[in-house]
Parts: C-alpha cells; sequence; structure tokens
C-alpha cells in the first residue's frame, strides 16, 4: 500500500511537468501505471491491498481515457474546419495575460483574426473578448484592442467585450453583444478564432449560442502548446466534474466490495 501511494503522490505531482515536455511519454507512463496496479490488485492476496490498488487503477484510467478522447477530438476538430469565404463577425477570444502585454498565444489568435480580415472583402466587425487577468490595470480586450489598432485595423470595426473572465463567458457576453448589434432577419455569421488546442472545449459551448459559427485556428508553438493542453485537460475535468465524481464514486464503491 506505501508502495502504490508513493507511486500515485509521485505521478499526480510531476505528470502536469512530463506531459508538457514529453507528452506521448507522460501518456506511456500513465498507462504502464495503470496496468502495473491492475496487476498487482489482481494478484495480491490481501483484500484491502486489492481494493486500494483497484480504485487507484481505474481512476487513472479514467483519467487517460478523458486526456486521449480530447487528443484525438482537438486532431478531428482541426483536420474538419472549414474554409470561409465571408462572415459578418470575427470573435477573438482572450487569453490570460502577465502584466500589461499580449502573450504569445494571444497575440496568434489575434494575429490569425488580422489574417482573416485581411483576406474578406467585406471586412467583418472583429470582437475582442475577455475581462481582467488577475490584478492587471487593463482589461484582455483593451490590450487586444490595442494590438489591433497597432497593426491598422480601424477602431469602428473592433467591438470590446470587456467583462468575461472564462471561456463560457467570453461566447455568452459577446453573443449578446452581436445580437444588440445585428439589425437583419437572418442570423449572422460568425468566426470564432481561437488556439487550435482550444477549438474542442470552444465548440461544446458555442453550440449554445444561436448563432451560425464557424470557427479558425491559430497555430500554437509547441513549446507553449503542450502545457496548454494539459490545462485545457483539467478544464473539461472540471466543466464534467459531477458526471466524473459519479463514476469515481462507482469505483469507490466496486474496490469496496472487493474487501468486504
Amino acid at each position: 500500500m506505501v508502495v502504490v501511494t508513493i507511486i500515485e503522490a509521485t505521478i499526480i505531482y510531476r505528470i502536469r511537468f512530463v506531459y508538457s515536455r514529453h507528452p506521448m511519454g507522460a501518456i506511456s507512463l500513465s498507462l504502464f501505471t495503470v496496468t502495473i496496479f491492475y496487476l498487482i490488485s489482481k494478484f495480491t492476496l490481501n483484500k484491502f491491498v486489492r481494493a486500494y490498488t483497484f480504485g487507484f487503477a481505474t481512476i487513472n484510467l479514467i483519467f487517460l481515457i478523458v486526456m486521449l478522447a480530447y487528443m484525438w477530438q482537438m486532431d478531428r476538430d482541426l483536420k474538419n474546419l472549414q474554409s470561409m469565404k465571408g462572415t459578418d463577425f470575427l470573435l477573438v477570444l482572450g487569453n490570460k495575460c502577465m502584466g500589461n502585454r499580449i502573450q504569445p498565444i494571444l497575440a496568434g489568435r489575434l494575429d490569425k483574426a488580422i489574417e482573416l480580415y485581411s483576406d474578406f472583402v467585406e471586412k467583418p466587425q472583429i470582437i475582442v473578448s475577455g475581462g481582467k487577468s488577475q490584478k492587471n490595470a487593463k482589461t484582455e480586450s483593451e490590450l487586444m484592442r490595442e494590438y489591433l489598432l497597432e497593426r491598422g485595423i480601424p477602431k469602428e470595426m473592433i467591438v470590446v467585450e470587456n467583462k468575461s473572465v472564462n471561456t463560457i463567458q467570453n461566447l455568452e457576453f459577446s453573443a449578446i453583444k452581436i445580437h444588440k448589434i445585428w439589425q437583419e432577419k437572418f442570423r449572422p455569421r460568425v468566426i470564432i478564432v481561437t488556439s487550435d488546442y482550444h477549438i474542442p472545449r470552444t465548440k461544446v459551448q458555442a453550440k449554445r449560442l444561436g448563432l451560425r459559427v464557424n470557427f479558425a485556428a491559430a497555430k500554437t508553438v509547441k513549446m507553449l502548446k503542450w502545457p496548454a493542453m494539459f490545462r485545457e485537460f483539467t478544464a473539461i475535468i472540471w466543466y464534467h466534474r459531477y458526471s466524473l465524481i459519479t463514476i469515481l464514486g462507482m469505483d469507490i464503491l466496486f474496490s469496496l466490495s472487493m474487501y468486504l
């Protein structure tokens, strides 16, 4: 039991570090740990150790499956992105800023929006969405607006949404602004611009907006992409925490039944 606990604690403590540098290595390590734990639970004679190890193995397996499902969905979504001939709005989702400057991930999103804006004959309005990050004097959207202005986007083409603090609010508050601005009878076309790793979670939330939505993915350099993907994985876990808690509760009950 002590050995199993030490292994589990070490993995929990180090898995983000490992995944951020060698994602395939982290996945292989997780799979190896799950296999070892299941083997221990199968062949040990002590019922308590069997139940204890089986419970950890199942928890690790659930998290591994969620991670692999997220990675598969991201790859699938990026391959299925459609070419875009026009749009009414470009919605650029914010990203945490450390200090009053644009970070590389957010700069990538804004550069992608500028690229799309330049390609369209009929220019869409660009909505920059994001509230304050930590105790910065400026909101993310203010910094984003300044970035666009410095690169030649007319100020009348920029709409600022400065209240949101997470992805769900980015989408919901921006959708409210779009519905207030839009005067036509048909639904507006919206391209949501975000990072490649962020597409799966954004697509799930965007279905609720009542808009015609498409997506554009800004590429993220590998050095930043893998840590961001791990954060995205933890966000997905949090969004589905109640379902996962139910599954984990069932796992605990099943593990206890092995001891009784």
